[in-house]
């Protein structure tokens, strides 16, 4: 009875990983109906709507925080496409800034003043989460945890 209760039990890991992509994922789902709420009550500045076509360039006109809701909830419920989800996602992401201006591109392509280098920073550190999130899954994946 007790091997069956810790061989239920969520690793402390799954839960901190899954509470920070559901956060993001609703943080960027909301960052986009904000703008596009924005948008629609009128015409704003050429600026304005420009970067709002950059927020929805850049996250996949809202499929990437919709995969970061799914890719947490299925770690949550500890299921095999966890690691799918979250290693398509990173996929996703460097294809993105393979093939499209985002404002990573632009902060590379822009030289090297501070705000750019934090924006190349905080990219740069983001990969390596979700980087480590993959092996973390697909090692859980590999060890039977995830059914």
């Amino acid at each position: 009875m007790m091997e069956q209760n810790q061989k239920k039990r969520r690793p402390v890991w799954i839960w901190v990983i899954s509470i920070f992509y559901f956060g993001f994922g609703i943080s960027g789902l909301m960052a986009i109906a904000m703008a596009l709420i924005i948008h629609t009550q009128g015409a704003g500045p050429a600026r304005e709507i420009a970067s709002l076509d950059d927020l929805m360039r850049s996250s996949l006109w809202g499929i990437l925080p919709a995969a970061n809701i799914a890719g947490a909830v299925s770690l949550f419920l500890m299921r095999r496409i966890a690691f799918a989800i979250f290693s398509g996602l990173l996929a996703a992401k460097i294809a993105l800034q393979m093939f499209f201006e985002t404002p990573l591109s632009n902060a590379i392509s822009g030289g090297g003043g501070s705000a750019n280098m934090e924006m190349i920073l905080g990219y740069g550190l983001g990969y390596i989460i979700l980087l480590a999130v993959c092996i973390y899954a697909r090692h859980l994946k590999k060890t039977g945890i995830l059914k």
